[in-house]
């Protein structure tokens, strides 16, 4: 891959998803990233979704703003959109991580009782999706 970015944003679901809604976001998000060299790492909870998104820079930039379209969030705020010199999520597509034990105690550790994104800084945001990736959820 050639030099990389990692878009990360946050939004807020429109509707409670459900597990089908979540496995229809990953799927299209799977299929259509292993297709374009996109990898990334999507966290829901709380109806807030917060992801990065990694790769060739015209690629991520029009994959956000399909994204950015997609009625089923809105509120959406990019917090952090840097260069990386290789990209933390390539081994995901998509990786995902919901509520769960490690997902509340991280939430926790960055004085949080709910996940909400808009309290976190970039950097919190970023830890947050890295130390998530361990702890992958199947939907």
């Amino acid at each position: 891959m050639a030099r990389a970015v990692r878009l990360v944003y946050y939004s807020k679901a429109t509707r409670d998803m459900s597990l089908s809604d979540l496995r229809d976001i990953l799927q299209t998000a799977r299929d259509n990233n292993g297709d374009v060299d996109v990898c990334g790492m999507l966290c829901y909870d709380n109806r807030y979704f917060l992801q990065a998104l990694e790769g060739e820079r015209a690629v991520v930039n029009e994959l956000y703003l399909d994204i950015a379209d997609d009625a089923r969030h809105d509120e959406i705020i990019i917090i952090s959109y840097a260069e990386v010199e290789k990209p933390t999520f390539e081994q995901w597509k998509m990786g995902y991580s919901a509520g769960s034990d490690a997902f509340y105690r991280l939430l926790k550790e960055n004085g949080q009782r709910e996940f909400e994104p808009a309290a976190m800084s970039a950097e919190q945001a970023v830890e947050f999706l890295t130390a998530m990736a361990a702890f992958q959820t199947e939907v």
